[in-house]
């Protein structure tokens, strides 16, 4: 374990193959050997943005433990050897969001303002390996770790984390009770996962939407026991887009409880959105839009008595439920195939999700001890959903 190689996004979103050093583990410090690091829409708009200096992109991680010190190992209840789950978070244990649990929003861990995550830590600081797409990643004192039981198969651990982020979103943030009718914007990756997450957590019908172009998604959304509907057009050419119709006759004619909007910038969906939603309903908002400020109808929203809210990550009880789920197959999502990226095709991977021509499947995992070949392209433009 004297070097490892990893991908480094550069600045000028273009990437190369690096070997780095690999020091011994301190007493409070660990290293993991990544076997999975799943790609999401936070790392392609890192990528396409440009870091500002070289950084190992990757934050949703599955590994094995490789290396831990004393006290490290007795604080995670790991031992060299054990499967883990690696959050992106690195809180620093002693804020009041922490003391409450929510060590998601310490202001220390906080992307937004300038805050330290697994994948964004520049390679600049030693040992340099801080993020997924590497073959192994340091774990700082700091780091959030999940066992992961055996029986948990290596295809669906990397499901983990954006599974998780979904339980959250539907029965968290979004309430959802059994029998409820539930609306997914988006067949992304988040979008197939808050399906699952609904028909696994009991909702009565699961309808998720999407564009002409996303037909293979969207029968991947049908494969895990969802309906679809194609947004965009009318029964005819020149109609006006009917489809809200379209997603009230998928649900007998019954209104929406939950929508879960997991598409991109456009705020324009946000209305028809919230005109699906019976009384009581909720709206989650799981991405920012372009512009930031959005104009809802008060008036709709009172007399319905509708809620909006808006989600970052997910609550550390998720994940728990999330591994049960995707090891005892509740989840489905193996029916969602995993594209695999070796180290060497990462840069190129994020470019091409970047342009929208990336792979039908929204799950593509880098393997870094991996020499899988690139996948087919898409030949059109996704959204990304984070």
């Amino acid at each position: 374990m004297d070097v490892a190689r990893a991908s480094v996004a550069l600045p000028g979103s273009v990437s190369e193959v690096r070997e780095f050093g690999v020091p011994p583990a301190g007493p409070d410090t660990g290293w993991l050997r990544v076997t999975a690091s799943g790609i999401c829409g936070t790392d392609v708009s890192l990528y396409a943005r440009g870091l500002p200096a070289p950084t190992v992109l990757g934050h949703h991680v599955v590994g094995r433990i490789a290396e831990v010190g004393e006290e490290a190992a007795a604080r995670w209840g790991v031992q060299p050897g054990d499967r883990v789950a690696l959050e992106e978070y690195l809180p620093c244990g002693n804020c009041r969001e922490c003391a409450r649990g929510r060590y998601r929003l310490c202001p220390d861990t906080d992307l937004w303002g300038g805050g330290r995550r697994i994948g964004t830590v520049p390679a600049a600081e030693l040992p340099s390996l801080h993020g997924g797409n590497s073959q192994f990643t340091f774990l700082p004192p700091n780091a959030v770790l999940h066992r992961l039981p055996p029986e948990l198969p290596e295809d669906l651990a990397a499901w983990v984390l954006p599974y998780a982020n979904a339980i959250d979103w539907t029965t968290g943030a979004g309430r959802m009770r059994d029998g409820e009718n539930v609306v997914v914007l988006g067949p992304g990756y988040h979008g197939l996962a808050v399906a699952a997450a609904a028909l696994a957590q009991g909702a009565a019908r699961v309808v998720v939407t999407g564009l002409a172009r996303d037909a293979a998604r969207l029968g991947y959304a049908a494969a895990l026991g969802a309906a679809t509907v194609i947004a965009g057009g009318g029964d005819s050419a020149g109609e006006k887009d009917n489809s809200n119709k379209q997603i009230g006759g998928a649900l007998a004619g019954e209104p929406a409880d939950l929508v879960v909007d997991t598409t991109g910038a456009d705020g324009g969906v946000l209305g028809p959105a919230a005109e699906l939603l019976g009384h009581g309903g909720r709206l989650i908002l799981t991405t920012p839009k372009n512009p930031a400020r959005v104009p809802f109808d008060t008036a709709a929203m009172t007399r319905r008595n509708l809620t909006v809210s808006a989600v970052r990550g997910r609550a550390p009880e998720a994940i728990a439920r999330a591994i049960n789920s995707l090891a005892d197959g509740s989840s489905r999502l193996e029916r969602v195939p995993t594209i695999e990226v070796p180290l060497e095709e990462t840069g190129d991977m994020l470019s091409r999700l970047a342009a929208g021509t990336g792979p039908e499947s929204p799950h593509v995992v880098v393997r870094p001890s991996a020499d899988a070949p690139i996948s087919p392209a898409r030949t059109d433009k996704e959204e990304a959903s984070c």
